[in-house]
């Protein structure tokens, strides 16, 4: 293997000038750092990450807090993090809460006791308090879901927007019998989608019957099944569900299966998320599209520019817009 010594001899550059390229730090002329580039790219030389590390007294490591990894949504938002972050030579410790305050908390004091340089991080949304010890310590990225209390950099998507447009694609097909399903009751994007929802009925001079809006703590996939079968074996029945999240509007659509309805023609179901899942199943599902990969790569790219630029004191929000992808799932009521 290569050593430092054997880069700057073949680059006709000093030792400190190679360290100053690998370390990203220091002036180097253009000609000078495309020679020592050349020349580890030809030795094949790979700079230690620790020794790196202790040279700017930075662990090279992120910490990502998510809710559950298990859920789409959130696996898909954590991998585009850790693929960005990987690319600027940063190492992600990943974190699922489970949406549980403790567990969120024992997280939160694993990585100050790992001493990583920042955390980005989708809180459960049952309090800041949880949250609050990482912010005198390190940088600290909040994306998803707002904890409006906390003095911080946030990338938020546009829920009540979302929630908005979802309602009103509804309710443009000529449905008025409409429910929502969603949860956790806890978490204020549900919230604001569900406020965007009503909004919508508001606007449009629709009634939102308040039995017709249920919110759960239970699993997404069970949340949908048995919230919606509850709501289909009403009389008279709701004739299109708006479902939180994707996973909830496929539940819905099983449970709507088990009673032997005809999607879009007896039921219309429209998600949220845009989860890769959502243009396969069949019917293709309606829904509103996050914009997962922006939000993750923004979010990367905010915490790498305050690791960069040291302290700041002043904070930004991101708010980005959502996308109707209107697919097979939502039709005109039957005999409109």
């Amino acid at each position: 293997m290569a050593t430092i010594k054997e880069v700057a001899h073949e680059a006709g550059v000093s030792v400190a000038t190679v360290s100053r390229v690998v370390n990203k730090n220091g002036y180097v002329s253009e000609e000078r750092r495309v020679r020592v580039v050349e020349a580890m790219r030809h030795l094949d030389y790979k700079p230690s990450a620790v020794a790196r590390s202790l040279r700017r007294q930075e662990s090279l490591t992120i910490g990502v807090l998510v809710p559950g990894i298990h859920q789409p949504f959130f696996a898909a938002l954590a991998f585009v993090i850790q693929k960005t972050l990987f690319a600027s030579d940063y190492r992600v410790l990943m974190c699922s809460s489970e949406e549980d305050a403790s567990k969120e908390a024992a997280y939160v004091d694993m990585l100050l006791h790992q001493r990583v340089d920042g955390v980005i991080v989708a809180p459960t949304g049952h309090g800041s308090e949880t949250i609050h010890p990482l912010l005198s310590r390190m940088p600290v990225i909040l994306v998803d879901r707002d904890l409006p209390d906390l003095a911080l950099t946030r990338v938020l998507a546009d829920n009540f927007r979302g929630g908005y447009d979802a309602m009103t694609h509804l309710i443009a097909l000529g449905h008025t019998r409409i429910a929502v399903i969603g949860g956790p009751p806890y978490s204020r994007a549900m919230e604001q989608r569900t406020d965007g929802a009503r909004r919508a009925c508001a606007d449009a001079g629709v009634v939102l019957d308040s039995s017709m809006v249920l919110m759960s703590e239970l699993s997404e996939f069970k949340m949908g099944f048995e919230l919606a079968l509850d709501l289909l074996r009403r009389h008279p029945r709701p004739t299109a569900i708006f479902a939180l999240t994707d996973v909830v509007a496929v539940g819905v659509m099983h449970a709507s299966a088990e009673l032997k309805l005809s999607l879009p023609h007896d039921l219309s179901v429209i998600g949220f998320d845009d989860i890769p899942l959502a243009s396969y199943i069949i019917p293709a599902l309606t829904t509103i599209a996050q914009p997962i990969e922006r939000m993750a790569e923004t979010a990367a790219r905010l915490l790498l520019e305050r690791l960069k630029n040291g302290v700041n004191e002043s904070f930004e929000t991101v708010t980005l817009d959502m996308k109707l992808m209107q697919r097979a799932s939502t039709a005109a009521p039957r005999g409109s």
